[in-house]
């Protein structure tokens, strides 16, 4: 029977991109893993989080996750590195121009396993979100709390997590996050960043069948056509309730 992770501290900032979600992480007093693929991000905040580093509070990965561990061809974008990713095609949308490295990769398990399973799992890797949360099917001890950029795949993001047994969803419109403040540390949100963990975001834990019903009016009709302009664009969130 699958169990969930009582609050421990610890939360895996996966797509750590520029640090923005780690910074506010690590103002909430959590412990943070951070996983980043391109090495220039990491180098960066490698200087950023120094003290954090140096006292354990903060652990930067340079790696990609994907389905298995090994070395695999990471293409990062030269114009928008939030577009950078493992797809080719992911990275270089609408023509945009990429340089392609060789990054190692590590597996969800794998993470769990030398880190410990966190209280709150925030995935943002372009592309290849659905690999992460296929990865969450079938291991014992999950995460109490997680969340997902969405894509054209929401509807699969959904069921997926359903399917890991999460009974409690959210969808937060991240083109509202810029100039939101935390209300316990009083941190503001810069634009781009993914905003306020999943309990402190207004309104009820939907279930799973609500949750579809709310994304098919306000995100995707069921057929897949978008319903938002493009300048909205959303976290899905989930929890165990139950």
């Amino acid at each position: 029977m699958t169990k969930f992770v009582s609050d421990d501290g610890l939360i895996f900032d996966l797509g750590m991109n520029n640090g923005d979600d780690s910074a506010f992480y690590l103002e909430r007093g959590l412990r943070v893993v951070a996983l980043e693929a391109n090495p220039s991000l990491c180098e960066r905040a490698a200087g950023r989080f120094a003290d954090a580093a140096r006292t354990g509070r903060l652990t930067i990965i340079n790696a990609a996750i994907w389905e298995s561990s090994g070395e695999q061809t990471f293409y990062i974008n030269l114009e928008n590195d939030h577009w950078s990713s493992l797809d080719i095609g992911w990275a270089s949308r609408n023509g945009s121009a990429c340089k392609a490295v060789q990054v190692q990769c590590l597996t969800l398990p794998q993470l769990f396993s030398s880190h410990g399973v966190p209280f709150t799992l925030k995935i943002d890797v372009e592309g290849v979100d659905h690999m992460v949360l296929g990865q969450l099917h079938g291991l014992p001890l999950l995460p109490r709390f997680v969340s997902v950029e969405d894509c054209r795949f929401g509807y699969e993001y959904l069921e997926s997590l359903a399917r890991c047994g999460y009974d409690g969803f959210k969808l937060f419109d991240q083109s509202t996050v810029e100039g939101r403040i935390d209300s316990i540390t009083g941190h503001r949100f810069p634009q781009g960043s993914s905003g306020p963990l999943g309990p402190d975001i207004e309104g009820d834990w939907l279930s799973y069948d609500a949750v579809v019903d709310v994304y098919s009016r306000t995100v995707r009709d069921r057929t897949g056509n978008r319903l938002a302009p493009r300048t909205q664009w959303w976290d899905i969130h989930c929890t165990k309730i139950s």
